[in-house]
């Protein structure tokens, strides 16, 4: 199987602004803090219609650094919240025909516990990659987006390669 290799990048607001929101209390004054917590209020807001499903995807990396599939959500924003350190795939919606991504926008970036990233619409992407033996990554978005506003692609199938995530 071809492979296109990535480079990884460390996440940072800047670099991830055009796939979404890259959350983090760095460098950010804290909406309310004392000598028992401090607490950071409105990082990012996901509007969206109907309930908030918070989901939990998991993730092993026996299955090595590799994407072989990419996903997007129309209408549907995406939080992942890591809960230990991931690798995101991400790619912009081509801009003749968005039901493919831009392959010239893919990008891999990792994205650390204690942090989270907000997927915009359309932007595509798939379940973190891992270096750990199994990692549980928190996902939230409307309900319904799992049935309802979820495009896949395989793409050895409709490319022909795989990416691969270089370190």
């Amino acid at each position: 199987m071809k492979k296109r290799i990535i480079p990884c990048e460390k996440i940072n607001t800047d670099n991830f602004s055009v796939y979404g929101s890259y959350i983090t209390v760095n460098n950010k004054k804290p909406t309310t803090s004392d000598d028992e917590l401090r607490f950071w209020n409105r990082l990012d807001v996901m509007g969206h219609e109907g309930n908030t499903s918070v989901c939990i995807v998991q993730t092993y990396g026996r299955n090595g650094l590799t994407e072989s599939t990419l996903e997007k959500h129309s209408k549907t924003r995406e939080a992942l919240i890591p809960t230990d350190d991931i690798i995101i795939v991400a790619a912009l919606a081509d801009s003749d025909n968005p039901n493919l991504p831009d392959l010239s926008s893919v990008k891999a970036f990792s994205v650390q516990r204690g942090s989270a990233v907000i997927l915009g619409r359309n932007i595509w992407h798939h379940a973190p990659l891992t270096l750990k033996e199994k990692v549980n990554t928190f996902v939230i978005f409307e309900e319904n987006t799992p049935d309802n506003d979820l495009l896949v692609l395989d793409l050895p199938k409709q490319f022909g390669f795989l990416y691969a995530v270089e370190i």
